[in-house]
């Protein structure tokens, strides 16, 4: 209970967690009541992540991350203030901040039923047993994964859509995706990849023309420029060259971005009526989750066709 230096009394009702992503906040917290009358909800939390924050400050509900920092409101009641930590911090670091552990969380939710070893991870990403082994460490001391090193759904998701990121170059326009003719010249020189899309290594549609193919509750104009991954950076420097930059954003024939994870670009999807490879639905998520309104809208209704790729969002 809570009590103002006025004599007021305020019920506190205490909700611990391990960790609060933002997902966490739309589906459970904001089906509260909130009123008034009803006790102060108070999440509790090793760690809430700052997606998380903010959802929790504009839905107007309290909270607690254990890591330093408080946030309550309640009728005429406000703080917002950092607070001495009551949980110490992780000696071995924040669970996602490495490449290797970026690339285990995405495999664990590329097939979240699947059985997982270290080993077989390690084999799989091509990355020593060890370094494999520290980072799901890490994952498991976060909440992440369970004893089994199945992927907490949708937590590990949130936690990689937080660190999912790379620089966007405009282009002028973009090549044809055909596999023969004088255009396939061009093909090759920028590493398309279009024959055979599922076993090689090439541009992968995402972002939203590759979320309207997979069925995703949202609208695209047939005209709208398409976002592609691509391997490399030298495959950025050569489309540049080929293909031209665009003279502003809105004049754009098409975006590339160098793939966060090599796997965005080795394992895409050809669906029948797609001239293009498609980025498996997983990473096609995770950049719509980076538009913190539109984009988790569309994912709250969106679930890909099974064959492409389960939803843990």
């Amino acid at each position: 209970m809570l009590i103002s230096p006025g004599g007021g009394r305020t019920l506190v009702q205490v909700k611990r967690m391990s960790l609060v992503a933002a997902e966490a906040v739309g589906r459970t917290l904001l089906q509260q009541d909130g009123g008034t009358n009803e006790p102060l909800l108070v999440l509790v939390a090793d760690r809430v992540t700052e997606a998380a924050r903010q959802l929790l400050r504009e839905a107007g509900f309290s909270w607690l991350d254990l890591r330093g920092h408080l946030h309550l409101v309640h009728a005429e009641l406000f703080i917002d203030a950092d607070v001495p930590k009551l949980k110490a911090a992780s000696a071995i670091g924040p669970a996602l901040a490495g490449r290797v552990s970026q690339e285990v969380a995405a495999l664990l939710l590329l097939e979240p039923a699947r059985p997982a070893s270290v080993r077989q991870i390690a084999r799989t990403l091509d990355r020593s047993p060890s370094s494999v082994s520290q980072a799901l460490t890490k994952m498991r001391s976060a909440a992440l994964i369970d004893d089994q090193l199945k992927p907490m759904i949708p937590h590990l998701f949130w936690e990689l859509a937080e660190r999912w990121q790379s620089v966007p170059t405009d282009l002028h326009g973009h090549p044809a995706p055909v596999t023969s003719g004088e255009v396939s010249v061009v093909n090759e020189a920028l590493r398309l990849g279009l024959a055979n899309a599922g076993a090689t290594i090439g541009w992968a549609l995402s972002d939203t023309v590759a979320a309207a193919a997979y069925g995703a509750p949202l609208a695209a104009r047939s005209d709208h420029p398409p976002d592609f991954y691509v391997p490399d950076q030298a495959v950025v420097r050569r489309a540049l060259h080929l293909l031209g930059p665009a003279a502003n954003h809105e004049t754009r024939g098409a975006t590339i971005r160098v793939a966060p994870l090599a796997m965005v670009c080795a394992s895409r999807v050809k669906l029948a009526d797609e001239a293009w490879p498609l980025a498996r639905p997983l990473f096609v998520a995770l950049d719509l989750a980076r538009d913190p309104d539109r984009g988790r809208a569309v994912l709250d209704g969106w679930t890909p066709p099974p064959e492409a790729g389960p939803r843990v969002w």
